[in-house]
């Protein structure tokens, strides 16, 4: 039973198999994978996640791909460590960045070995790197 179906670094792909003047030819096969992915997570009830570490916001894959999207989360790294069971994580910010049916809203949470949860809101100290 697939509960979520998770594509690393699709960007990668996109990048690397075309050139730049092959604009309009990666915008046809971007909109034939979003349409496959949404097709596959509607038939199977298994939302789809694509994710891809960022340094800069920008629309890597442009305009054709930011507009496919359903939802876009932000998940950044903060300083510090969070206690679950005798382990530690690096905390993050998870936030709702663009959402038609959720407002714009963050958590904290940590990841362990068994999954991500989330961290009470008295870490308020928590800050992103560099920003100390």
């Amino acid at each position: 039973l697939v509960r979520l179906l998770v594509l690393d670094s699709v960007a990668a792909l996109f990048r690397s198999e075309f050139q730049a003047d092959e604009a309009v030819q990666r915008s046809r096969h971007l909109l034939a994978f979003s349409n496959t992915l949404h097709r596959l997570s509607h038939e199977y009830g298994a939302p789809g996640v694509c994710v891809n570490q960022v340094r800069l916001v920008l629309p890597a894959l442009g305009i054709a791909w930011a507009n496919q999207v359903m939802v876009r989360l932000m998940l950044k790294r903060l300083v510090g460590q969070v206690q679950s069971d005798s382990r530690s994580s690096a905390p993050r910010k998870l936030e709702v960045v663009f959402a038609p049916h959720l407002p714009r809203v963050s958590c904290l949470c940590g990841v362990w070995e068994e999954g991500v949860r989330g961290i009470p809101d008295d870490h308020s100290d928590l800050q992103p790197p560099g920003s100390l």
